[in-house]
């Protein structure tokens, strides 16, 4: 749904994701709109009527205090990423992102203290904004359901047998070739995500992964949930085995691929609860594997007979 407001010609939309809604509006002649009708237009909805999670306004952030720096990777920020670097006030919380094109900043993003509320101003390339207010509404999300049984994973996710399968591993670990080797060498395997699937916990105690607007370099925007059937890291190896995790292990494997803002104690302790969760109810594995379509029947048969 949308509308334009006749005093700042800004556009509207309403999006959800997991189960949760959120707003953003911007100009319309801003030159963003068009890019995220692929990535956001299947999460559009009109529920206007049901409460959001936080609106996000593009245009001009909010000055802030710089005298409390809370984080920066500025100085271990990895070739090719953004970086980021953080700030609290009474306000809230604070973020500058420094594009790696042109080592300077190009964004800044304010939200409230209950984040409910965000602005967020853009310079820079047409590039390089889409980048910085991709990654913004992303870490408006993340904050907004720290403390909502949500997490933000990192991970390339699949659609097996009515379950979905997420796999997880450092970036170059063979996450997303993992993926591809299941819908070869199975049936009827479709891909959620292939960066950042959502994983929430419902009042039943049962875990469902969701596909989301952030997909990495992969264009992959489904909007479809999957009760999860099975958390499997990926582990290079000149083999192809699965074991299954120990409760310590399985919480240490997700732990390191969840998203958080660890800085802040009531954001840590919300994802550690749900990370809790989560691995309560969802068997997690490691898969030391050769990047071939056997490393995904071996993974497939372990996971889905151990369900049965």
């Amino acid at each position: 749904m949308q509308f334009m407001d006749k005093n700042f010609m800004n556009i509207s939309r309403t999006y959800k994701v997991a189960g949760h809604v959120f707003r953003i509006e911007m100009d319309g002649d801003c030159g963003i709109w068009e890019k995220t009708s692929e990535p956001y237009g299947p999460f559009e909805t009109e529920e206007e009527a049901e409460p959001s999670l936080f609106s996000l306004t593009v245009g001009e952030a909010e000055a802030f205090d710089r005298s409390n720096p809370v984080y920066s990777n500025l100085d271990t920020v990895e070739p090719g990423f953004i970086g980021l670097s953080v700030y609290r006030s009474e306000a809230g919380h604070h973020f500058e992102f420094t594009q790696p094109m042109s080592g300077s900043v190009n964004g800044r993003l304010s939200i409230t203290e209950d984040f409910s509320r965000a602005s967020l101003s853009l310079e820079g390339s047409e590039t390089e904004r889409w980048l910085t207010f991709n990654t913004a509404v992303n870490f408006c999300f993340l904050l907004s359901t720290s403390c909502r049984d949500t997490v933000l994973t990192h991970a390339s996710c699949v659609l097996y047998q009515g379950k979905a399968y997420l796999f997880l591993g450092k970036s170059g670990t063979g996450k997303s070739t993992h993926s591809r080797m299941w819908m070869r060498a199975l049936q009827d395997v479709v891909l959620m995500n292939d960066d950042h699937p959502v994983v929430r916990v419902g009042e039943d105690g049962k875990a469902t992964a969701y596909g989301s607007p952030w997909s990495g370099k992969t264009r992959c925007y489904k909007n479809m949930q999957a009760p999860v059937g099975g958390i499997i890291r990926i582990s290079r190896a000149p083999y192809n085995k699965a074991r299954r995790l120990s409760p310590v292990e399985s919480y240490a494997s997700l732990m390191t691929s969840c998203s958080g803002m660890t800085w802040e104690k009531a954001l840590a302790d919300g994802r550690d609860r749900t990370i809790q969760s989560v691995i309560a109810g969802v068997p997690c594995w490691v898969m030391e594997c050769l990047p071939d379509e056997d490393a995904a029947r071996v993974c497939a048969k372990a996971v889905t007979e151990r369900q049965a």
